[in-house]
């Protein structure tokens, strides 16, 4: 039996009781099943255990009890299951119409966030998520599919992959076409398999973000996350918990979430950091506001001078997420942008690093039509001996071509559909580790 870092799951459906559908993960990287139980699957639990396949239970308290009765267990504590992710795409309202405005970027549902914060707190730990395809009539296509799995596998988690009630029929019938639409499912899943090394990578970004994402200040704190990643602004999270002891080296701007004023530790070093150069923005309830005003007339921050850095402290109580996390990308400005992305829209990136500087990765989830003529740009600070593109589900990279430009270094990517991971090695010079 592989141990539980090492599971690969796949949500059986409570339909499929006849056991040799699991013939249908043969040839898949999936060994584990996720069942919500019901007495009519134990011909299947028998032979999946026989294959030697692991089986927890999923479901309610109810399915859960039936099949600790039937000898499945409950995921173990070295896993983190979520149930509260969200179907990754465009998001739409009940008529199906796409969530936009005349001169705004799409609407885009990820749990890219939520997979960023789970890590965060359960360091060393499996993260899972568990949310299925949206029902009728929306209809479920492949590229969905693949969609939700690099939108999980390019931050490092594993999707319970749930197929919809039509694909679900389709394959216990034997269709040509849904069988296809699995063996695709089941390679974009064995693509990300292939890389575990990208999980271990430590995140890029100088804005961080201190908040103990809970309670009073769980909405808050969790959608600032959320809004950023929608602005590919590259951030790293700081739990308030620890806030005291991290290290801020790397940091160019911080934003303390939590509402009230911080513990004394805590405040002094975050008013040493705005005084060394960097900034700071606070919530309106932070208390007595040090330093001089600057000067700036700003709709909704008091943006004060502090030594060599400032202090912005929000207007609102609470404050608009989506205003911090475009307040403090203008504060800052772009000179400290870990990449920036041209000829792309409806898309979430994710930057990463290895310590050493060995390695850089860049990943891009698309949510985008993208059309056979369309050429993308990536921009990085850095300068590198190589960098070459990874596809979903290809077996090996394609060299990507790159050209020095304002100081960084431009890559132009061909057409990706669903994916891209580029990764750059051997980083010359990086001003944002």
């Amino acid at each position: 039996m592989p141990a539980p870092a090492s599971w690969i799951p796949f949500r059986w459906p409570s339909a499929w009781n006849d056991p040799a559908l699991l013939g249908l993960l043969e040839g898949t990287p999936f060994n584990c099943l996720a069942t919500e139980w019901n007495a009519t699957l134990a011909p299947v639990a028998a032979r999946a255990r026989a294959a030697n396949f692991s089986l927890v239970a999923i479901g309610n308290e109810a399915s859960r009890v039936a099949a600790a009765g039937a000898g499945i267990a409950p995921p173990p504590e070295s896993l983190v299951t979520l149930a509260y992710g969200v179907w990754p795409g465009i998001a739409s309202p009940a008529d199906g119409a796409e969530a936009s405005g005349p001169t705004a970027n799409p609407w885009i549902d990820s749990n890219g966030w939520l997979l960023r914060l789970a890590k965060v707190r359960s360091p060393g730990k499996t993260v899972w998520l568990r949310f299925a395809p949206p029902g009728a009539p929306r209809v479920v296509l492949l590229e969905s599919y693949l969609r939700a799995i690099a939108d999980t596998g390019a931050w490092g988690g594993r999707w319970v992959v749930t197929l919809d009630s039509d694909l679900q029929a389709g394959l216990a019938r034997g269709d040509r076409k849904a069988l296809a639409t699995w063996k695709s499912i089941a390679a974009a899943v064995a693509f990300f398999e292939r890389h575990p090394a990208w999980s271990s990578l430590q995140p890029l970004g100088v804005i961080g973000v201190i908040s103990d994402f809970a309670g009073p200040h769980e909405t808050t704190g969790q959608e600032v996350l959320n809004l950023m990643g929608r602005r590919s602004l590259a951030y790293r999270i700081v739990e308030s918990s620890a806030a005291a002891t991290a290290s801020l080296a790397g940091f160019k701007a911080l934003i303390y979430v939590d509402a009230g004023a911080p513990a004394p530790s805590l405040r002094r070093k975050l008013l040493a950091f705005a005084n060394q150069g960097g900034l700071l923005m606070v919530g309106a309830a932070w208390g007595p506001r040090e330093g001089a005003p600057a000067g700036m007339d700003h709709p909704r921050v008091d943006i004060r001078r502090l030594g060599k850095g400032r202090l912005a402290v929000c207007k609102d109580s609470p404050p608009d997420p989506f205003m911090v996390a475009r307040d403090v990308h203008m504060l800052l400005g772009r000179a400290y942008d870990v990449a920036r992305f041209f000829n792309l829209s409806a898309f979430l990136s994710y930057c990463a690093a290895a310590p050493d500087g060995t390695l850089d990765l860049v990943q891009i989830v698309s949510f985008a039509i993208r059309f056979p003529n369309d050429v993308a740009t990536v921009w990085v600070p850095g300068k590198y001996a190589s960098a070459r593109l990874w596809s979903l589900g290809s077996e090996d990279p394609s060299p990507l071509e790159m050209v020095p430009e304002n100081g960084g270094t431009s890559l132009l990517l061909p057409p990706v559909p669903v994916y891209a991971g580029v990764e750059l090695s051997n980083r010359r010079r990086n001003n944002h580790v």
